[in-house]
């Protein structure tokens, strides 16, 4: 047997799987003990030797490009034509998997910690090199007798800008089922940096929680709960997890890419930041580096440019990945092997058993806490105002250069409930007659505060409600929210085309479904003042309109046809007039309708001059009709005469008074001239003051 391996003396097999074996060796020349992965042809189509080989080689190249302590080295490549294998360092300790059967199937955050950071700063590394692993999981995270953590078996990893296309066959998924992305599933030769993430998420949500996210009775059922439901939220499933680690895992296995995080790195300078590691030393914790790789940064702003449209201008549900169908029987082996689904008919089956799962998580409701607000100092309010310096002075270059007045000034923010921390991702804000209603994303929970920020009440919801599709008002991802003249709060929720309905306390009333909506959910909802509700139908590229009472079906406003169409009706609000105001995410614009639908002018552009927007998300009109739109990516907020005609911008990114990061949602109390500002990125909600001349 040592005849075919040079220099290196076989001692005892070490692992074998569907097409390779691995070897414990002795390197003779230095007496070392090595692993050697041969290639094994036996099994194999002979009309595929060509495409392993290839795959084989190209794997032993990928993993000797990258040298970091954290993975795995390969210290010889045959390039003999007749025996195919390389050489590793041979490692001496456990897999992941088998030191979670050591501990009862799960981990503390404390002791996972160490685990995680040292994977994930290889996995940094390798993306830094524009290699995606494409197989994550417990099995290839090696645990050395020393401590030392190494990530192994890069056998179907791509180079991102190298890959030959005739290897990786479209339709073909690769990577162990339950571990595997959403997009692997679509397109596994389309996946980029972000499907390790959603693979480290599943690894992690497991490692904390003994629990796989997603799986079903048999491999269609897995893979529907991959592609369209969420997971049980991990503070719900081990309750000693904190909603600060269940949410940051949870941002990890978003549905599309451009959700999750950036990169490896600002997941774990999230996971350091959670309560459940406050007890470790700093040398324990490991400081990680608060810049965000250039890598990761550079693709982040590639998707922020073309998450839009696809080539044919078409707006693309999945972001920068293919639209595209497992096209074959899927074939699943052991789950220590990585597995190939190839599954027919994937799309109708995944659609079908969609419409008839129980989708969404319930918030959980707590007593009433007594809230912290942080009120600017007058000076600071003054100088945010005019411009002098100040130490909370509000920045604002494109209006000084244009020589206007911004009547908007910061009055104080909601960030904390009794000392701790109010929100995580506050995505969605809406107000009326002094309430202020918040849908945090990351904990799953709508909350219902006052007009100055005291905390009153999250939304009750009634899972025993047995005929209700939603389970009693359980929201995955709210996307929309209004409250309507008597007080009740109206909700929709991106994952699904359902509008659930509170009544003027917090407690769900009912719900009912857009009877034209397809696949995606509903992006935004608004009501007037005559009991129209409004929903923007992404699939459908119009807006669909209901009485909000019943939920019967009115009819639909669409922008137009062909070029002319909605690409992603998004934000949307209602003025005193009932001209309905929608934000087009795809186009950048703003459409104004009257009240019967007839569209009367649209203004806006991409881009980040005045009058432009890089991802607008919402809109607004205070009560003398001035349109105040929310250019998310821009982080600021546009103002807009009633005519269309740019007046002013305000906002700027940062983290003090009048700054913002990605802002999400804004909404106004007309009544009492308040802008209220979903500031995501500073896990925050900003109140703003308009002081109309």
């Amino acid at each position: 047997m040592s005849d075919g391996f040079g220099y290196y003396q076989i001692q005892a097999e070490i692992g074998r799987g569907g097409m390779g074996i691995v070897y414990k060796a002795l390197d003779t020349r230095n007496e070392k003990t090595v692993a050697i992965k041969q290639l094994i042809l036996e099994n194999v189509d002979p009309e595929k030797h060509n495409e392993f080989t290839e795959r084989f080689s190209r794997e032993a190249e990928t993993a000797s490009r990258l040298t970091h302590p954290n993975i795995v080295k390969v210290l010889d490549v045959s390039d003999s034509t007749d025996s195919h294998y390389y050489v590793m360092e041979y490692l001496e300790g456990r897999s992941l998997r088998q030191e979670l059967a050591r501990k009862g199937g799960k981990l503390s955050p404390q002791v996972f910690w160490n685990v995680l950071k040292q994977v994930s700063e290889g996995l940094s590394y390798a993306h830094s090199l524009n290699v995606v692993h494409r197989d994550i999981k417990p099995d290839n995270i090696f645990i050395l007798n020393d401590g030392r953590v190494v990530l192994t078996d890069f056998g179907i990893a791509r180079i991102a800008d190298l890959e030959a296309t005739n290897i990786t066959k479209t339709g073909v998924m690769l990577g162990t089922l339950a571990y595997v992305s959403p997009e692997q599933l679509q397109n596994a030769k389309k996946v980029d940096h972000r499907a390790d993430i959603f693979s480290l998420g599943v690894v992690s949500y497991e490692a904390l929680s003994g629990e796989l996210p997603f799986t079903g009775d048999g491999i269609a059922a897995t893979i529907v709960k991959i592609m369209s439901q969420e997971e049980t939220p991990l503070h719900i499933v081990k309750p000693s997890i904190s909603d600060e680690l269940s949410a940051a895992v949870s941002r990890t296995l978003r549905k599309k890419p451009r959700d999750r995080f950036r990169s490896v790195r600002e997941f774990l300078r999230e996971v350091q930041n959670c309560p459940d590691l406050k007890d470790l030393d700093s040398a324990d914790a490991g400081s990680i580096s608060e810049e965000i790789d250039m890598f990761a940064t550079s693709v982040d702003l590639q998707i922020d440019d073309s998450l839009i449209t696809t080539s044919s201008g078409e707006f693309n549900n999945n972001s920068t990945e293919t639209e595209g169908e497992v096209t074959e029987t899927p074939e699943i082996q052991d789950r220590q092997m990585t597995e190939t689904v190839q599954s027919a008919g994937f799309s109708d089956l995944a659609k079908n058993l969609k419409e008839s799962s129980h989708k969404g998580l319930a918030p959980i409701s707590r007593p009433p806490e007594k809230p912290r607000r942080r009120l600017l100092r007058r000076d600071d309010r003054e100088n945010s105002m005019t411009g002098r310096p100040g130490n909370a002075a509000v920045k604002n270059s494109q209006e000084m250069v244009a020589g206007t007045y911004s009547p908007i000034r910061p009055k104080f923010t909601i960030d904390s409930v009794n000392n701790e921390q109010a929100f995580l991702e506050p995505a969605v804000v809406a107000c009326r007659s002094g309430r202020i209603v918040v849908a945090d994303i990351a904990k799953r929970r709508v909350s219902i505060f006052s007009q100055d920020g005291r905390f009153i009440s999250n939304l009750v919801l009634r899972p025993e409600l047995s005929n209700s599709s939603t389970g009693g008002g359980m929201l995955t991802k709210p996307s929309g929210m209004d409250i309507d003249e008597r007080g009740r709060i109206y909700i929709c929720d991106s994952s699904d085309h359902y509008v659930r309905i509170f009544d003027n306390q917090g407690c769900f009333l009912k719900e009912f479904k857009n009877i034209k909506g397809k696949s995606s959910g509903l992006q935004g909802l608004a009501i007037d003042s005559t009991g129209l509700l409004y929903v923007s139908d992404a699939d459908n590229r119009a807006l669909q309109v209901f009485q909000s009472d019943v939920g019967i079906w009115v009819r639909e406003i669409n922008k137009g046809h062909g070029e002319e169409a909605f690409h992603l009706p998004s934000g949307i609000t209602t003025d005193r007039l009932n001209r309905i105001y929608v934000v087009d995410y795809g186009t950048s614009q703003i459409s104004i309708f009257n009240k019967k639908g007839s569209l009367l002018r649209t203004f806006g552009q991409k881009g980040k001059g005045k009058g432009m927007f890089n991802v607008p998300r919402a809109v607004a009109v205070d009560k003398q009709d001035r349109i105040y739109v929310l250019d998310s990516l821009n982080h600021r907020i546009q103002v807009f005469a009633s005519s269309g005609d740019w007046l002013y911008t305000f906002g700027e990114l940062g983290q003090g008074p009048g700054q913002f990061v990605g802002p999400a949602d804004l909404c106004i109390d007309t009544d009492n001239n308040l802008v209220f500002v979903a500031d995501k990125g500073n896990k925050r909600i900003q109140v703003l003051e308009i002081a109309f001349k």
